[in-house]
């Protein structure tokens, strides 16, 4: 039995086609740009918050910086001298060495402007007490719009030559925990409770009011020594006296 011309052209063509999408997606699975996007599982830094001597959070306009005593408590020196609020540099901290980044993917120097890194969101530098130090600069918005890139540690910057960098997603978090405002990265301050009027007042007048002296008693005299009682004269009357 023979096959048409026409199948055997038709056959063809289908094995050609399936070759080529076999060999298309072969090296697309071992495309570099592809291979250089990966996830993680481990966060962005290994250093625990005790292990920090200084923070600096630099915002374009405004820069701050928070020291950590050997009591563990935080202080403000820039640009306010004022205890820290732990719970801002704690929530920040933790999305640098808790939180993995959601993806990691391969920047070229010439593509910092399409991330988003000639005008960083924040930079923030960690100052260990064993004397290291890191650093990570926060980019523009991803494509999603609800995370952001970011390079850890970078060398050299700003990016130049033929330079690549690793750059990573991270989740919205860390921008919020960069941006917030100022009054919340310092410790609430009590208000002083309100002044009574009458506290103010001065000693003799909140002093109570002398009673005034009792009355002196009176003393009756015995019945034996009282007086007694005129008794009326007969006086004339003019008529008698005429």
């Amino acid at each position: 039995m023979k096959l048409k011309r026409s199948t055997v052209m038709l056959v063809g063509v289908a094995f050609l086609l399936g070759a080529g999408v076999l060999i298309a997606e072969s090296q697309r699975s071992q495309s570099p740009e592809l291979a250089s996007e990966t996830e993680s599982t481990a966060p962005i830094f290994t250093f625990e918050e005790t292990d920090v001597a200084t923070l600096t959070v630099d915002r374009g306009n405004e820069t701050l910086v928070f020291e950590q005593g050997d009591d563990e408590a935080w202080q403000m020196t820039v640009p306010d001298q004022a205890l820290a609020e732990p719970g801002a540099i704690a929530f920040l901290l933790s999305r640098l060495n808790t939180d993995s980044p959601l993806q990691t993917v391969t920047m070229g120097a010439d593509q910092a402007t399409d991330f988003g890194f000639n005008a960083p969101l924040g930079v923030v530098t960690v100052a260990l007490k064993d004397g290291t130090e890191h650093e990570l600069i926060l980019g523009g918005p991803d494509f999603s719009g609800s995370a952001n890139y970011a390079v850890v540690d970078p060398d050299p910057w700003p990016p130049a030559g033929e330079s690549e960098y690793s750059v990573l997603v991270v989740t919205r978090d860390v921008a919020n925990g960069i941006n917030r405002p100022l009054a919340e990265w310092k410790m609430p301050v009590e208000a002083p409770a309100p002044v009574n009027p009458r506290a103010s007042s001065t000693p003799e007048s909140s002093a109570p009011a002398a009673a005034p002296p009792a009355p002196a008693p009176t003393v009756e005299p015995p019945a034996s020594e009282a007086q007694p009682t005129p008794e009326p004269t007969d006086s004339p009357t003019p008529e008698a006296a005429n």
